[in-house]
Parts: structure tokens; C-alpha cells; sequence
């Protein structure tokens, strides 16, 4: 085996568990979440395999050489395609990791483990005929890339686990939400011109609004004493 070979898997596996229990520490959780996590990657991946199989059968083949190749209403169709398979897929795990009642947080950072197991075996299964420093970054920063597209995905399934089945149109919003957005990562890396900035605000988006939402969580609340004084000031 090459030194590449041999080299591309510990990457992965390394970057996988580094970004799994990083995010499961953030979401106050330990090792367990971290584990249940890649585990649920590794289903969201064989998943994606799956629905990329059946929509091949059925004479949809979502290929990344494919959007290359495509004109500009083709390769959003075949963009989109891509993205809701992977979405779809990454929200199959979520529904098998999280549990009723969880915290918004520690959904979020199954999240970004399911998103961690799920980048190691596409880098893993894609990256092996390319350079050492693209395959290498790949490996490093995938996991992030695909935990900041499946955002929205993780907040309605996040909502769910709080509110139950009344939460279930917040889920299918997020995963519209996710498919876009992957979409549009996608089909702006396969553009010319659009390329890396495209790339960017796509995953810009949903950084921006959690921090927001993050933002609005921690401001104090004003006491009901408080709102007299101000609506008597009135």
C-alpha cells in the first residue's frame, strides 16, 4: 500500500473521532453521544449509497462528473438531487441517534457527529486517486463543511425532540433547508466563476444564523416589574 493509502484512512478515522467528540463535548454530552454519533454517520453514508442506487435504477444517476459536465438548469437539478439524498440521509441517522427530550444543544452536536462519521467515509471512498494535501484537507475539514449544511436539519429535528410529532413541518423545513443549501455549495463549486465564494456564503448562511439564534438565546429577559415600569412610562 502507498503511503498515501495507508496514510488517508488514520486521517479520517482521526478527524472523525476528533470532530465527534469535540462536538459532543460542546453539546454537554460525553463519549456516548460521540459514539451513537459516528454510528449514525456511518448509517447516514450507507444510506446515501443506497438512495444514490435506487435513483440510478430508476434513471436519475447523481454523479459529481455528471454536474461537471452539465449545463447551468441540469446541474442544479442534478444538484439538488444531490442534496436532498444526502440530507435526507444524514436525517435518518438523526432520527436513529436522537432521543425524546433531548437539548437543542445536544442535538446539534449529534449533528455534527453524524455529519463527522459521515464526511470520514466519503473522504475515505472519493479522495484515494487524488494528492496528498487535497485528500488530507478534504479529510481535516469535510466534517465541518457537512455539520454546518445540516444546520437547519439538526434545528427541526431539535425542535421535535422537544415538541414531538407537532414539531414535524420544522423537520421538513430544515431538511429543505439543508438540501439547498448543499445544493448550492455544490453546483457553486462545479460553476466556473462561482467557485470558492459561492462555496462560502453557502456555508456562511447557516454559521451566521445559529450564532444569531445563540445571540437571542442569551440575552436576559426583562422581569414583569420590570415591563410595568416601562409600559406606566408610556
Amino acid at each position: 500500500m502507498r503511503p498515501l493509502g495507508l496514510l488517508l484512512p488514520i486521517a479520517c478515522v482521526v478527524s472523525g473521532l476528533a470532530w465527534a467528540s469535540y462536538a459532543a463535548w460542546r453539546g454537554g454530552e460525553g463519549w456516548r453521544l460521540a459514539w451513537r454519533a459516528l454510528l449514525g454517520g456511518a448509517a447516514a453514508f450507507g444510506i446515501a449509497v443506497a438512495g444514490y442506487d435506487i435513483a440510478a435504477t430508476l434513471g436519475a444517476r447523481f454523479e459529481w462528473e455528471r454536474l461537471l459536465a452539465a449545463r447551468l438548469p441540469d446541474a442544479a437539478l442534478l444538484a439538488a438531487g444531490i442534496g436532498l439524498v444526502e440530507e435526507g440521509a444524514k436525517l435518518a441517522a438523526l432520527i436513529l441517534v436522537v432521543e425524546r427530550g433531548w437539548r437543542a444543544r445536544a442535538v446539534v452536536g449529534a449533528a455534527f457527529g453524524v455529519a463527522a462519521g459521515f464526511a470520514a467515509l466519503e473522504t475515505f471512498t472519493t479522495q484515494r486517486g487524488l494528492g496528498a494535501p487535497v485528500a488530507l484537507a478534504r479529510a481535516a475539514l469535510g466534517p465541518a463543511a457537512h455539520a454546518i449544511l445540516a444546520l437547519p436539519l439538526a434545528l427541526g429535528v431539535a425542535a421535535a425532540a422537544r415538541r414531538g410529532a407537532a414539531a414535524w413541518p420544522q423537520v421538513a423545513l430544515g431538511l429543505v433547508g439543508s438540501a439547498a443549501l448543499h445544493a448550492l455549495g455544490d453546483l457553486s463549486l462545479a460553476t466556473p466563476g462561482a467557485g470558492r465564494l459561492g462555496y462560502a456564503l453557502a456555508l456562511l448562511a447557516p454559521t451566521l444564523a445559529l450564532f444569531a439564534l445563540e445571540r437571542r438565546a442569551a440575552l436576559p429577559r426583562p422581569s414583569a416589574p420590570a415591563l410595568g415600569v416601562a409600559r406606566a412610562a408610556h
